[in-house]
């Protein structure tokens, strides 16, 4: 009796992945539409992981659609629901609908990451629709933390997502996506998501990278079982240091590895007699992220490093290398040289791309606040402007007016009474405006006598040393008088800003604690008295236009783009601010009016749509919203 084995090839299944620009783009709704398409078309299709978050419009997504209970995972007394792969594996269904692709497994599960779950299910022939933010690309999370201050702690291998036999951008107009927010996040949560994360800013920023990761990531597919892919590039080498910024090394090198095809290879150079010593720091680490980008590492010997770094890139016939910016300080690099400066100088064809150190993001809201419109030293409070363009009218009309008045009397006058009179005007000019219309009030005045009181009269020339002495002495006395002036006036007026914003900040807590409503118009006049602007306005876009919905002082900003600064609040609003300059040191006060502006109006709205405001949701597919 002979006997054989039959040998069966398993197709591997192909991907399809729905990569959104954002959260709440409606990946979720995309993926349930596409799974339903496919049913209606005779497709054995169950749905492995959805996340509804409990909103209704994501859920009714399911019906009609077969879905795998999800497997409990107990980890520190805790209970986690995973994606039964095995249930899956068991009834192999033809698709499967696995959401968040990113996801990290809770502890004890089969794999340590969603996507390593849809790899298996992929291995084994099963088709598999997934979703994926942009942000959560391993190679662009750096660059989104950066940008947007959200730090990204789940990240997908790019080489997973563009492998994809097919990837659908989900995108939607930030204002749209801003609008849908308000509606199915939590007031509260909202109100911070859309000053925070959600800036239209940001937006922008995410849908541009999607838009990039995808013309880089287009390639040909390899055909046929375990066929390899097909190799655009050479090589791209990242030098690592075994510091902290190899992990962004790595990333950038990842990135342009991905978008051309090349292989990507990783290199540490140790000195020959330090080959016993133990790995630098974050050495280790950074050999696992190589390999889970799926790179190789090279460790080679050298006493030179940048021209160990070239003679491995030459070997390797590698096109690009990728250097993470040195930290070490101007003298060091000066005393020994800098290795990014002879890799540069000694690269001839090889492209260098030299990466900037992590510098950490600027808080959300501070960020939006509007430069100085000068720069303001530590504990100086600026000036009005209204105030200040007073003072440099001042500094030039003034000590012109006061000298010509007293021409008349020049003879009993003399050139000493002339200046002290003038002096007086220095000083209302430093009261005023402060130090600068001082400075030119004083020589505006020592011009002036000069002209009309010393002799000859009617020139700037002096005969007699002693009026020449006066002159000097007037100018001294005028600067020194204009800056004691100024540190006065800033002085109080600091101290009157510190008790508007000490009663201001208690009036918005006791409002919050009492759970009342202020008026919006209340807010925003307080806001214009406490800044001291010339006007302030809350406006709504309507189909005609802007509206106000409160205004305060005399000129209040018909549009935001009449205001020098703008602020997203709740229910399509925006703070518009106009009149006056805003400084660091406002940022606090600022936030704590413009977050309670969000809260109040966030509250009106839900009070408008009252019970029905879940059939008001937006719902998206495809990336465009229904009516």
């Amino acid at each position: 009796m002979q006997s054989g084995f039959l040998a069966v090839t398993v197709m591997r299944g192909r991907l399809h992945l729905y990569l959104g620009t954002a959260p709440g783009v409606g990946k979720t709704c995309a993926l349930l539409a596409e799974g339903r398409r496919l049913a209606a078309l005779g497709n054995d299709v169950v749905v492995g992981l959805a996340e509804t978050h409990e909103r209704q419009d994501t859920a009714a997504g399911l019906d009609g659609l077969e879905v795998i209970p999800r497997k409990p995972v107990a980890h520190r007394g805790a209970g986690f629901g995973e994606m039964d792969v095995q249930a899956i594996l068991a009834r192999h269904p033809q698709t499967v609908l696995v959401d968040e692709l990113a996801h990290t497994n809770a502890p004890g599960s089969r794999h340590d990451k969603r996507w390593q779950d849809v790899e298996e299910l992929l291995d084994a022939g099963v088709d598999v629709v997934s979703a994926l933010n942009v942000q959560h690309l391993q190679s662009l999370s750096d660059q989104v933390e950066e940008l947007t201050g959200v730090p990204v702690h789940e990240t997908v291998p790019d080489a997973v997502a563009a492998a994809a036999d097919r990837v659908d951008v989900i995108d939607l107009d930030p204002e749209a996506l801003r609008r849908r927010l308000t509606w199915i996040y939590p007031p509260g949560r909202a109100e911070w998501a859309l000053a925070g994360f959600f800036r239209p800013g940001n937006i922008t920023v995410l849908r541009e990278l999607a838009d990039q990761w995808i013309r880089d990531h287009t390639h040909d597919h390899a055909t046929g079982p375990g066929a390899a892919p097909v190799r655009h590039g050479s090589r791209i080498v990242a030098a690592l240091t075994g510091e902290a910024e190899g992990d962004r090394v790595l990333h950038r090198a990842a990135y342009l590895a991905a978008g051309t095809g090349a292989e990507l290879v990783g290199v540490h150079v140790r000195s020959p007699s330090g080959l016993k010593e133990p790995d630098p720091p974050w050495l280790s680490g950074q050999r696992r992220l190589l390999a889970e980008l799926g790179g190789r590492y090279v460790q080679v010997a050298g006493e030179d490093v940048a021209r160990a770094i070239l003679d491995f890139t030459r070997a390797e016939h590698a096109s690009q290398l990728v250097l993470g910016a040195s930290r070490r300080s101007h003298g060091y690099q000066m005393l020994y040289g800098s290795v990014i400066n002879r890799v540069v100088r000694a690269a001839g064809p090889v492209e260098v791309h030299v990466i900037p150190p992590h510098r950490p993001p600027k808080h959300p809201l501070t960020a939006r606040l509007p430069r100085p419109a000068r720069p303001t030293h530590r504990g100086r409070v600026p000036l009005p402007a209204r105030r200040t363009a007073i003072g440099w009218a001042l500094s030039v009309l003034a000590p012109l007016v006061v000298t010509a008045l007293l021409l008349p009397a020049r003879g009993s006058l003399g050139l000493a009474g002339a200046l002290l009179c003038t002096l007086l005007t220095v000083v209302l000019a430093a009261v005023v405006g402060g130090l600068g219309p001082a400075a030119v009030a004083t020589v505006t005045g020592f011009l002036a006598a000069d002209f009309l009181y010393t002799r000859p009269y009617y020139s700037l020339r002096v005969d007699r040393l002693i009026d020449l002495v006066g002159l000097f002495v007037f100018a001294v006395i005028g600067v020194t008088v204009g800056l004691l002036v100024d540190s006065l006036a800033r002085r109080a007026l600091q101290m009157t800003r510190a008790q508007v914003e000490a009663e201001s900040l208690a009036r918005l807590v006791a409002d919050v604690l009492a759970a009342g409503t202020m008026a919006s118009a209340d807010l925003v006049d307080a806001l214009r008295r406490t800044f001291d602007l010339e006007g302030v306005a809350l406006l709504r876009r309507t189909d005609s236009g802007w509206e106000a919905e409160a205004a305060a002082g005399p000129s209040p900003p018909a549009t935001p783009e009449d205001a020098p600064f703008t602020a997203a609040v709740a229910g399509g609003c925006s703070l518009a601010l106009a009149g006056g300059r805003l400084s660091a040191e406002d940022a606090r006060l600022l936030r704590a009016f413009t977050s309670r502006l969000r809260i109040d109006q966030g509250t009106r709205q839900l009070e408008r749509i009252g019970g029905d405001h879940e059939d008001q949701h937006e719902h998206i597919r495809d990336g465009e919203a229904a009516p």
